[in-house]
Order: structure tokens, then sequence, then C-alpha cells
């Protein structure tokens, strides 16, 4: 009876821990991915980074006359193989947006509902995804070029950019274009001071470069400066942005929902587990009142076996 016993301590045992270790590491990152709870560097990470996902997926929705050009789409692959250990980049022009669809001037209600019913592709197995959505029409806010957000979603208002283009000397639609996506990738990687202290954020315009170190992609010139430029507006990130690109390669999380909610979890288990435990061993007492009766007997059927 107490070798049983003591194997299902055992078993008991075994069982929790192999319980927390696999809580203690799935958990968080089903949580994270769940419940959106992913923090804004730890999206830059998937995209810096060849793992977990080694490969990147763009896929490009656009309202009807208004799809990505051949040469933004390009320019923005050069970029990404340029700054991040991805091993593949892949742009696919998936979906034509209905026209029914479409607005002249879009809010948030329709910019998630053009995402959640457009969206082809998903992030799993080795792949990364970005899903960027071409439109018509304009923001709910005037001078709008593009948007990030989500972590994973690009907005490019590519017929407010013509308008712009068409005001302006020397630059072309595609020139504007090309910026601003590459613009808007760069705020899905962090840029500048999403989530981290960054030494060169504009004071004036919160998330962008203040351009000490030089032309950047990550100033915000083209949203609100529009009209003014005489050259193309800058592709590329200054030095300082390749700086923080590394440092937001390395930054660690600070404990969040879901940490605290697998420690509830663990505790749990803990719980659990030593409550059995606890059933499952005698008390000392009553280990010593067995131990009694049972001599009490042996030493009677002892004594009628010499008689």
């Amino acid at each position: 009876m107490k070798g049983r016993r003591y194997g299902l301590i055992a078993i008991i045992a075994t069982i929790t821990v192999i319980a927390i270790m696999i809580t203690a590491s799935s958990l968080p990152g089903y949580l994270r991915e769940v419940g959106n709870l992913h923090q804004p560097f730890e999206y830059a990470q998937m995209y810096l980074n060849d793992e977990p996902y080694s490969e990147l997926i763009i896929e490009y929705d656009h309202a009807p006359g208004f799809p990505p050009s051949i040469v933004a789409m390009e320019l923005l692959e050069e970029r990404i193989y340029q700054y991040t250990d991805k091993h593949l980049v892949s742009s696919m022009v998936s979906d034509e947006i209905d026209f029914g669809d479409t607005r002249k001037v879009y809010h948030e209600e329709h910019i998630y509902s053009l995402k959640n019913d457009y969206k082809d592709h998903h992030r799993g197995g080795d792949s990364m995804v970005i899903h960027v959505t071409y439109l018509d029409g304009e923001w709910k806010e005037d001078n709008v070029l593009g948007l990030s957000y989500g972590g994973d979603r690009i907005v490019i208002f590519m017929e407010t950019i013509i308008n712009v283009a068409q005001r302006s000397q020397n630059i072309q639609a595609v020139d504007i274009e090309s910026s601003v996506l590459v613009h808007e990738w760069g705020h899905l990687l962090g840029l500048v001071g999403i989530g981290y202290e960054s030494g060169h954020e504009d004071p004036e315009y919160q998330h962008h470069c203040d351009e000490s170190a030089g032309s950047c992609v990550m100033n915000a010139d083209i949203e609100i400066r529009m009209g003014r430029y005489s050259d193309p507006p800058p592709t590329d990130f200054c030095v300082l942005c390749q700086e923080d690109m590394l440092r937001i390669k390395e930054m660690e999380d600070e404990p969040g929902l879901e940490e605290y909610l697998t420690i509830g979890v663990i505790a749990g288990i803990a719980i659990v587990a030593v409550g059995w435990i606890l059933v499952l061993i005698p008390k000392k007492e009553d280990k010593k009142q067995e131990f009694d009766v049972y001599k009490e007997h042996y030493n009677e059927d002892f004594g009628k076996r010499n008689y």
C-alpha cells in the first residue's frame, strides 16, 4: 500500500513538473499571439531577425485603379534585405477591393474591415506577413499619405499621393509613394522612439527623425510640408535610425499581462499538485496507529500458533 502511494506521488510530481515547463515555455507566446499583446519592438524583432520567421510575405490589396507600383514594391524589398536578416521576401498583389467597399473619406472601422475582409495570408510557420492596402479617397484627417498600425499593417492613400505630386515640381507620384511605403514600414520597426527612448526623435513631430544625422526617410516633411519638395523625398534610413534598429533587435520584454497570466496558471497547477500529495501522504500519527494495530494482531496470531 505504501509503495503504491509513493508511486502515485512520484507520478503527480513528474506530471506537475512537465506541465509547469510546458506552460512556462509556450503559454506566454500563445497568449500574446491570440490576444495581440505583442509590444511594438516584438513586431520589429519579427521583421529584423531571421527567427522565428525567416521569410516575409508582403500582401498588397488595392482600390480599383490604384495598384502599387513595381518601383515602390521593389524598393521596399531592397530595404528589407538591406536591414533585416530575412532569407526570402515575396511581394504579392492579392486582391482588388470591390468598388462598394471604397470611400471618399476613410475612418478606423473602414480600415479594419478591409484588412479582415481581403487578407489572404497569415503569420505562421516560417512566414511573417505585412498587409498593405492601397486606397483611393483620403484619411479622415488632412495631409495623411500613409498609416501603419497593429504591428503588421500599412495603408497607402494613393489618390492623395497623386494629388500631392501634381502640386509639386520635379516629383512623380512614384517618388512619394516609394518614400511613404518605406516610411510606414519604418514605423512597424518601431522608428522613431516607439516603445523605446531615441535620442534623435523630432520634438515637434512625435515618432519622426529630426534628421540630425542627415536626410532620412523617417522625417516628417513628406507628410506635413506637402507641395514644398523640389527634389524627390528620401527613401533610406539615416545612420541614427540604423543604430536604433540594432538596439531594437536586442531589446528584451518586461513582464506583461501574458506573463502574469502564465504565473497564475503555474501557481494553480502547483496548488492542485500539492493538494493531491497531501491527500496521499498519511499523517505520522496515523502511520503509528496502523503499525500498532498490525503488531497487536501479529502477536495475537503468533501466540495462538505457539499454543
